[in-house]
């Protein structure tokens, strides 16, 4: 029953994987500062217990999805210095 995963600063590249969907009790997710390119997926948005989301210091494109802004349990959420784009619901 993973509830934290921490893997700032690691120097990852890649997408963010939906398969971070199936972690269903977690409530920690930092994978700030790596190479992370691409969307937010908006099936993260079903990681209803997720408190704290940081994706801060990627290459990270798009709009952030409405899906995280319907979790109720999330207190933290950080995506400063990206490509981002678009609108806060």
């Amino acid at each position: 029953e993973l509830k934290v995963l921490n893997l700032y600063d690691n120097k990852l590249t890649g997408t963010i994987p939906v398969t971070f969907v199936n972690l269903s009790k977690l409530e920690h997710l930092n994978i700030g500062q790596n190479h992370i390119h691409g969307n937010i997926p908006s099936e993260l948005g079903s990681i209803t217990r997720l408190q704290f989301f940081s994706v801060e210091k990627n290459n990270l494109t798009g709009t952030l999805p409405d899906s995280l802004f319907n979790l109720s349990a999330l207190q933290t959420l950080s995506f400063m210095t990206n490509q981002l784009t678009g609108h806060l619901p």
